[in-house]
């Protein structure tokens, strides 16, 4: 089953496809002194920390996401944010998580998070070996849902526009000032796109279609970064509520 999983993986465009060699061993149980056998993976981890050190080093990535919550994993995460680039670590479970490496990780991704969204109803038994299903009355069988991983509903240009002003006047008045990088990769909202390229997108058309702005802001640790403001429909920067006029 995995293996065909990875050679289905191969066949896709973009992806690739690594295989290390298992070993053998041996040991003996302890209760009832019979051997058995048995194969554990060999270099997995080194390969990890090789192919993330010089993928980031040939700026082949922006962020990479590991899926692994191993201490081990901190100095090659340390060695990528030198070089400027993201890591992102992905577990099952927070109990999975080292600390250590979570607190180096640029964020963490809840794998478990999604598995609702990969669900589908099951064909009853008979279906699955190609016999007719039964109908009583004069129905037909339950429709059995299909389901394209990742996909999301569509909606119109315009809805996304207003989600995404929506979206950026509530970090408005939470932070003191709503950095690009910050509300395109680590912003969480239900109502925005997927944080990464596609938000990125989003927020490109709210600047172009005037309902946002950039402007050059000094952080707390003295750094100027590009942040976000929303616009009112008329064009005018939107004030925070407590400078408006009274009515």
């Amino acid at each position: 089953m995995v293996e065909g999983f990875l050679k289905g993986l191969e066949l896709r465009p973009g992806y690739f496809v690594r295989r290390e060699p298992r070993v053998r061993r041996s040991v003996r149980c302890p209760q009832c002194g019979e051997e058995y056998e048995y194969t554990t993976e060999k270099r997995v981890d080194t390969r990890l920390v090789a192919d993330l050190i010089h993928h980031a080093a040939n700026d082949n990535f922006d962020a990479a996401v590991l899926v692994s919550g191993d201490d081990d994993f901190v100095p090659a995460v340390e060695a990528v944010n030198s070089l400027g680039k993201q890591v992102w670590v992905a577990t099952w479970s927070a109990e999975e998580l080292s600390s250590d490496l979570r607190v180096r990780c640029f964020g963490h991704i809840h794998l478990s998070d999604g598995v609702a969204a990969f669900r589908t109803d099951r064909l009853p038994r008979d279906r699955e070996r190609g016999t007719a299903a039964y109908r009583g009355e004069g129905r037909g069988p339950r429709p059995v849902s299909r389901l394209v991983p990742g996909a999301q509903p569509r909606v119109s240009a315009a809805t996304a526009l207003e989600r995404g002003l929506t979206e950026l006047q509530r970090a408005e008045a939470r932070l003191p000032h709503v950095s690009r990088g910050y509300f395109v990769m680590r912003w969480k909202s239900h109502l925005l796109p997927p944080a990464g390229h596609e938000r990125e997108q989003l927020v490109q058309q709210m600047l172009e279609a005037g309902v946002a702005e950039e402007f050059e802001v000094t952080d707390g640790d003295g750094r100027v970064v590009i942040a976000l403001r929303s616009r009112e429909r008329d064009g005018n920067v939107a004030l925070p509520r407590d400078e408006q006029a009274p009515a």
